[in-house]
């Protein structure tokens, strides 16, 4: 097994500064120069499937590298970002101002959640469940997603304690890589891979 994970290209809530969890942003004119190198960096590679989290800003990245590699894309809802709940689709002083408590709570070391919000426990649940099923395929699979879900994978992999948080960065259109060796065992590759993105590369992940 071959794992390729992409993450989608700056969107317009990563221009604006939102907490995006699941709210759907397309891409910006950036954001699509980043997918269409992406798309070179990947068309000599031999790619057995093209799966995309289902948001805007993943499917629209997706399409682009579809083009170039010959397949269509699957849909995976299990690739979808964290889901923020109540903090989705504002900024940073607005979420300050909206969820004091929660942002003096996290300033102690402690991490309450956002009225709706999914729940570590339930992601990452969710994002190994999917990590388990490709792992099982034995292919070589792109998927295109988003910074929490490839920095959770990362985690998985690995085996780290999630509670050291910030442990992984996945700029936008950069490349990770994780494979299985002999045994099975999944190994981490590659992270963070920007290669391809000379002078188109952005990076703020917000969810």
């Amino acid at each position: 097994m071959k794992l390729l994970l992409v993450r989608h290209g700056e969107s317009e809530g990563n221009a604006a500064g939102f907490v995006q969890g699941h709210l759907d942003f397309g891409l910006t004119a950036l954001g699509r120069a980043q997918a269409e190198a992406t798309a070179e960096r990947l068309r000599a590679l031999k790619v057995d499937r093209l799966v995309s989290s289902p948001l805007k800003r993943a499917f629209e990245t997706a399409s682009v590298i579809a083009a170039a590699v010959g397949l269509a894309i699957e849909s995976e809802p299990g690739l979808m970002e964290y889901d923020m709940g109540a903090a989705s689709g504002l900024t940073g002083p607005q979420i300050r101002e909206k969820f004091p408590h929660v942002v003096d709570a996290w300033r102690k070391g402690l991490r309450p959640q956002f009225p709706g919000e999914e729940g570590r426990d339930e992601f990452h649940a969710r994002v190994n469940a999917v990590l388990q099923r490709f792992a099982g395929t034995g292919q070589s699979i792109v998927a295109v997603a988003h910074g929490g879900v490839i920095s959770g994978i990362c985690y998985e992999v690995l085996g780290m304690d999630r509670s050291r948080r910030g442990a992984f960065e996945a700029w936008n259109c950069s490349i990770t890589e994780v494979t299985a060796d002999r045994s099975g065992r999944l190994v981490l590759l590659r992270q963070n891979d920007t290669c391809h993105l000379d002078g188109l590369l952005t990076a703020a992940d917000r969810g």
